[in-house]
């Protein structure tokens, strides 16, 4: 029998050793996959503070036998919260090593024309400098360059104006008219500096959502179908640009789903329509019928999810878990296609929105949506959602082992915060600037709709128990000063990624409007606390009558001509 001590010593060693059993299995399970294949890599990534190290590197897997679509393009959207130009670099070398072979840049005002289009670009434009140093980390990190210009809708950023404001289709400025020469001219003319300050093999024309159509004097006096005047425009720039600058052309086809195969074949040899559609059921909004039709007439078609910029124009972060499952859900549509309707599947562009369209306020910043980036495109490079994609994901946002990814339960993967990828601090800020304005709309309904006694009846006729309102405002002081500490959290974060115009616009849009709520809220407590003595019943009422509907629309938009 041993001794009492030697049992206890004995018995603390063995705890020891399955102590550093489970935390090195666990180590393993955050970090490290079992081998199989290599992930695609690309350039190794700059050190950071979880960087992995050459021979960690190797140890990102992928699994065998699932058909990947070809090419696997992501989306860079300049037309809002355009990021600066090093933070667009490292982007690059990140989205490919999760998978991705190309950049689809749409540049809309953010390029810096030139001559008779210098005034597309916006005034916090890209130099030509940081234009060639955009394609040239592309090239650098094995990434295709593509070119997004758009050609008949939203081209808002050039019909807003007075110089391109005569090829409006309508009143409003959304779409071009089809039926004026000068529409496709200003589109091939800027096609053109756009190759000339990067050359690429690929060009998307967008010609999506194009609402009015046939509205016009010029399209009215062709006597054509809607659908046959956006045929022949479409045909017209994909013609000058296919055989002007010998490349492939792209196009988004939601306009062309519901068209008459003889109107598709007019497009056959001419276009490669990009199928979009942004839910966990694509066949919702594209039914297999219509892929079959386009695998009938079209060589090639591309499929396109989403990562950001889908699920609302106001969104803070993106959905990861919605948009991983529309991914896998267009790959799969992919390869069932491809094998039963011999589909010509030549990749899928994961598609990223930084606004609705050029006059919409900005929706998800792209830094924070990094981990949605990096989610989707593992998943179109695997073909596949399983539990070593999350491990990859882990390992290249750079997470501390304590960080698990767990879309089902964390759909916006605010866990990543404590990661080390370029743009967790600003996931950081928005995680404080939900949760806050949460409080403040709960604060405001509480008062206004649930409580008696700072509603706006009681701040018009200053009339109110000061017991009740400073109750009801209770937590005001802490909020403002939340806010304020917000406010200065953003002006330190967002310039890291963006330029000081983009900075100043994110904090009008979503921290205005709070400091708004709170400061008249505390300004009408403070006005109803001040009183003393009161006046006898009836309050003498406001006058306040209602004006007819149709006489505030005049008033308030004026009337069409």
């Amino acid at each position: 029998m041993l001794p009492a001590r030697c049992r206890r010593r004995r018995a603390c060693v063995a705890c020891s050793v399955v102590v550093g059993v489970v935390g090195v299995a666990a180590l393993v399970w955050g970090a490290a996959p079992p081998p199989v294949t290599p992930i695609f890599l690309v350039t190794p990534r700059p050190a950071g503070r979880y960087a992995l190290q050459p021979r960690e590197q190797e140890r990102l897997k992928t699994q065998p036998g699932t058909e990947a679509p070809p090419e696997r393009l992501w989306h860079l959207d300049l037309k809002g919260g355009a990021p600066r130009v090093e933070i667009v670099e490292g982007l690059m070398v990140l989205a490919a090593r999760a998978g991705a072979t190309g950049v689809l840049v749409e540049w809309e005002d953010m390029f810096p024309y030139t001559g008779a289009l210098a005034n597309l670009s916006a005034y916090n434009a890209y130099s030509m400098a940081e234009v060639r140093r955009i394609a040239a980390a592309a090239k650098s990190a094995g990434l295709r360059l593509v070119h997004l210009m758009q050609s008949l809708g939203h081209l808002e950023y050039a019909l807003k104006q007075p110089q391109w404001a005569g090829l409006r289709e309508g009143e409003g400025p959304g779409e071009a008219c089809p039926s004026t020469p000068a529409t496709a001219t200003l589109v091939t003319s800027a096609v053109e500096q756009l190759m000339a300050a990067a050359p690429t093999s690929l060009v998307h024309i967008g010609a999506d959502e194009v609402f009015t159509l046939g509205q016009c004097a010029r399209c009215r006096d062709r006597h054509l179908p809607p659908l046959d005047l956006y045929t022949d425009h479409v045909a017209t720039v994909a013609r000058q640009v296919k055989e002007g600058l010998g490349v492939r052309v792209l196009m988004w086809d939601d306009m062309l789903r519901h068209a008459p195969t003889r109107t598709l074949r007019r497009l056959a040899d001419l276009v490669e329509p990009v199928v979009w559609a942004y839910g966990p059921d694509v066949t919702k909004m594209v039914p297999p019928y219509i892929l079959r039709t386009y695998a009938n007439i079209f060589p090639k078609v591309w499929l396109a999810p989403a990562f950001r910029g889908a699920t609302g124009p106001q969104a803070i972060m993106p959905d990861a878990a919605r948009h991983a499952a529309n991914t896998l859900a267009w790959v799969e549509v992919g390869q069932r296609l491809r094998e039963y309707a011999g589909l010509g599947v030549a990749g899928v562009v994961v598609t990223g929105w930084a606004r609705y369209d050029h006059f919409a306020v900005l929706t998800e910043l792209l830094p924070p949506a990094t981990p949605s980036l990096v989610l989707t495109l593992l998943v179109a490079s695997r073909g596949f959602m399983t539990p070593a994609v999350l491990r990859d994901a882990h390992a290249l946002l750079e997470c501390p082992p304590h960080v698990v990814l767990q879309p089902a339960q964390d759909p916006l993967l605010w866990n990543t915060r404590d990661c080390a990828f370029v743009g967790a601090n600003v996931a950081t800020m928005l995680h404080r600037y939900v949760r806050l304005r949460q409080d403040v709309r709960h604060l405001r309904r509480e008062t206004e709709e649930v409580g008696g006694w700072l509603t706006p009846y009681n701040i018009r006729h200053n009339f109110s128990s000061p017991t009740r309102v400073r109750e009801a405002t209770v937590n005001l002081q802490s909020f403002l000063a939340a806010l304020q500490d917000l406010e200065d959290e953003a002006g330190a974060v967002l310039p890291q990624y963006l330029d000081p115009a983009t900075t100043a616009e994110w904090q009008e849009q979503h921290l205005a409007p709070l400091n708004d709520t709170l400061t008249a809220m505390a300004r009408a407590a403070k006005a109803l606390t001040a009183h003393t003595t009161w006046p006898r019943r009836p309050i003498p009422p406001h006058v306040y009558t209602l004006t007819p509907h149709s006489q505030t629309l005049n008033v308030s938009l004026g009337t069409a001509p």
